[in-house]
């Protein structure tokens, strides 16, 4: 129960079935005072053993602007906006390693989460990202890291001046002292670092398509998993300082400076007026929102169009969405998420790069059945955010000479109302389908096909089927095992 590490030794603790986890271990200096808006410094090492027996508080955070009033209420779901969140606090940056007990002959393979929440909320611990659900299901060792949110994590400061060099994508670059930690340090725990998968949901899976192009992270993994994300998401430099000056106005400083003594609770209260809270706003080209920054530094350039040139042609990737992404969001937000008009529908396509938006209008009609404006602009926004984007990612893997694969999920946990939406997939990934009362065989079933493909994928690079092309896609919880992806029907046409 006693790992040695760079910086001391921890002590963990064992659970009820036999696995270890160790809690609350830090990997970079408290991000507070002098520090806040800088780039994860060293930490200073420690003398005898540290307990490593509880978990740390979870970032700072406040309410997800995405999310918004909720009329809707959804059963609480492991790293889901609306999971259970316990202490928060600015002093944040620990991790947490689960090791499972099946006995090994040998290393294990590893993954590193990067949990989800739309870079405004989450958690490296339970019941938020539940490691030892995660560990148990693939025999991996597993470790998730906390890493700063909103407007502390992702605020683009970098162009007010020399002074603020290195203010950039700070969530980004917390990840990467995670994995800096976990190439030095995992071997301690039945870790294999050489066989480190990088893995995520939503803005995890943002930021592991991120990670793929950014030059101080080659090396740090070796595979890549992506659910519900993809690299096609990024901010400009110039629209990055726009927030940032606009966050300044909004608290009523002076200048940059400032922002190091604001109250946290100030920050957290005006974050989300300087960002789009609908999902299609802040997503679609020229949205304001929180993400990676494509400051020229750390993220040099966009991270589709590294993939494209083949910088990440060396890592497999496994890149999935769920069926009906945006329903959740057209469900939490109702009237809200209506378009207000056919017209403004319209625009929106044409804004996402429809070069007909019309053609494209009346082929999802006729795919769904349905003239509903809310109900085509979330499948239409379910494509342009997230389903597209995935595939299109696969085919440039494959096409700049990598491996990727890609799989659809299509379970309904919680009812056909909420459909396969945003973050379904977790219960399964999580084992946490009883959490909701949908622990049927079929499902369990479904749970089984998903976390196995990660399994195989963490330890041998393969999931289990044939690598990407539009006619191989793997089905999880469809009618059958492979099934094209984009469909091959009109609206896949219109698209093109």
């Amino acid at each position: 129960m006693i790992v040695d590490t760079t910086l001391g030794a921890v002590r963990g603790r064992e659970l009820p079935d036999g696995s270890r986890v160790f809690a609350g271990i830090p990997f970079a200096a408290p991000p507070v005072g002098e520090l806040r808006f800088r780039p994860p410094q060293p930490l200073s090492p420690w003398t005898g053993v540290r307990d490593a027996v509880e978990f740390s508080g979870a970032p700072v955070q406040g309410v997800p602007s995405l999310v918004g009033p909720q009329e809707t209420k959804i059963p609480a779901l492991p790293g889901f906006p609306t999971g259970e969140l316990g202490e928060i606090s600015e002093d944040c940056l620990y991790l947490n390693v689960w090791v499972p007990a099946t006995p090994a002959d040998g290393p294990l393979p590893v993954i590193v989460w990067i949990y989800g929440g739309g870079y405004e909320s989450g958690s490296a611990a339970p019941p938020y990202t539940d490691g030892a659900a995660l560990a148990r299901q693939t025999g991996a060792v597993v470790v998730a890291a906390n890493y700063r949110l909103g407007a502390l994590g992702f605020l683009h400061l970098a162009d007010f001046g020399p002074e603020w060099a290195g203010a950039t994508n700070l969530g980004l670059q917390d990840q990467m002292a995670a994995l800096r930690w976990v190439r030095d340090n995992i071997g301690g725990f039945g870790g294999d670092a050489g066989n480190i998968t990088l893995a995520g949901q939503s803005a995890g899976a943002f930021s592991v398509g991120t990670l793929l192009a950014v030059p101080t992270a080659a090396g740090l993994f070796h595979k890549a998993i992506l659910q519900s994300g993809n690299a096609s998401r990024s901010i400009d430099r110039a629209a990055g300082t726009g927030i940032a000056e606009d966050l300044v106005a909004a608290l009523g400083l002076d200048g940059p400076a400032g922002l190091r003594t604001v109250p946290v609770e100030r920050i957290l209260e005006k974050q989300g007026t300087v960002i789009e809270g609908d999902i299609g706003r802040r997503n679609l080209p020229g949205g304001r929102t929180w993400g990676a920054v494509i400051d020229g530094d750390v993220v040099p350039v966009p991270s589709h169009q590294a993939v494209v040139a083949g910088v990440a042609a060396h890592i497999p990737l496994l890149i999935g969405a769920t069926r009906d992404e945006v329903q959740l969001f057209q469900v939490l937000n109702g009237d809200r998420f209506r378009p207000a008009d056919e017209a403004a529908l319209l625009a929106e396509m044409s804004r996402a790069g429809a070069g007909d938006p019309v053609k494209l209008l009346d082929a999802y009609r006729a795919r769904l059945g349905s003239a509903d404006l809310s109900t085509v602009r979330s499948a239409f926004l379910t494509d342009a955010v997230y389903r597209r984007p995935a595939t299109r990612l696969a085919a440039a893997q494959v096409e700049a000479g990598g491996r990727a694969y890609h799989y659809l999920f299509s379970d309904e946990p919680f009812g056909s109302a909420m459909g396969a939406c945003h973050g379904a997939d977790l219960l399964h990934t999580f084992d946490a389908l009883a959490l909701v009362g949908a622990d049927t065989p079929a499902r369990l079933a479904i749970r089984d096909a998903l976390v196995q493909a990660f399994a195989a994928f963490a330890a041998t690079g393969d999931p289990g089927w044939p690598g990407y092309d539009a006619g191989s896609s793997r089905a999880i919880g469809g009618d059958n095992p492979m099934a094209p992806e984009p469909p091959a029907d009109d609206v896949t046409a219109a698209w093109a």
